[in-house]
């Protein structure tokens, strides 16, 4: 064999070499390392939106927090899917809205595990009565639009998350801190916004806003019920009709995420106009895009009716 050959042999089996020492380094890599988990955070499961950004707002990044009810979505006709229940049943806390409004949970807390603990969070706030009975309970379970209320909520999410996770409880604190300052000035500018009104007659498709109007002094007229899927009689919307007339109203309110045909039939034959609430008992895909927060969602309600209802 030539010199030629044997430095070209030399040459291949150098390359040869280094391929399978690549090979065999990338195989190592690869097999040796344990997989990362997505998420080592313990997970805290929550059904309406309005808990969702609770939760956040005090526990900040130490927690995974889990949203039951998809975007968009009727929070009144949901019902967790098999998936949804698996994954509630992972979770270290499942806090759900109470009052009657989630007609699942009651029954699907008895499946969970007794790892997981389970909160009615209505249990923590002051609860209206409805006017009449309802299949959904005697308490109207819109509790969140009543400021004061979303403050006892999240001074309750405070003490439940600090003793389940005592370390952190310091930033939980703080948080909390933060948190209900926004409130309590939200609270402030809507006393404030509503205080003078020409009008103070809130008319709405469903029964949603009954805390909103309690807390400031509003007289609050809904179409249909609790449930957004109830159909109102002939009778109900010519009356509604008649009043709108009566009284002046200039806009008939709706909720974005629900059928708006009777608030729209009756602004066109009261002459007033339609316009959407938001009753946060959930957000749509585009809201959660923009940024848009409980804070941010109530000052714009705020901003409708002031000019609803021509307050000064």
């Amino acid at each position: 064999m030539s010199a030629q050959c044997k430095k070209q042999n030399k040459k291949l089996a150098y390359i040869f070499g280094i391929i399978i020492a690549a090979i065999a380094f990338y195989w190592a890599d690869t097999h040796t390392k344990k997989p990362i988990p997505l998420s080592m955070k313990p997970i805290v499961s929550v059904s309406t939106f309005t808990l969702y950004e609770v939760a956040h707002a005090v526990a900040g990044e130490t927690l995974e927090i889990n949203s039951i009810i998809p975007l968009g979505s009727d929070a009144h006709t949901f019902s967790p899917t098999p998936s949804q229940v698996a994954a509630l049943s992972n979770s270290t806390l499942f806090i759900y809205s109470g009052a009657g409004f989630e007609t699942w949970a009651q029954p699907l807390k008895n499946s969970l595990p007794q790892s997981v603990r389970v909160v009615d969070m209505s249990k923590n706030v002051t609860l209206l009565k409805r006017n009449n009975d309802s299949d959904h309970g005697v308490y109207d379970p819109h509790y969140w639009l009543d400021i004061d209320n979303m403050i006892h909520v999240t001074q309750s999410m405070e003490k439940e998350l600090s003793t389940l996770f005592p370390a952190n409880a310091p930033l939980y604190h703080t948080n909390t801190a933060v948190y209900t300052t926004k409130l309590e000035k939200l609270k402030s500018d809507y006393s404030e916004g509503l205080k003078t009104c020409k009008n103070r007659t809130l008319i709405t498709n469903h029964d949603a806003f009954g805390y909103l109007a309690h807390e400031n002094q509003l007289k609050n007229i809904s179409v249909i019920g609790l449930s957004s899927d109830e159909q109102p009689s002939a009778k109900m919307i010519s009356e509604i009709i008649l009043l709108v007339k009566k009284e002046g109203v200039k806009t008939i309110f709706f909720e974005e995420l629900i059928d708006d045909h009777v608030s729209q039939t009756i602004a066109q034959e009261s002459g007033a106009k339609a316009q959407s609430l938001q009753p946060l008992e959930n957000i749509s895909e585009a809201e959660l895009k923009s940024h848009q927060t409980y804070e941010s969602l109530m000052r714009d309600n705020l901003a409708k009716l002031r000019e609803a209802m021509e307050c000064r």
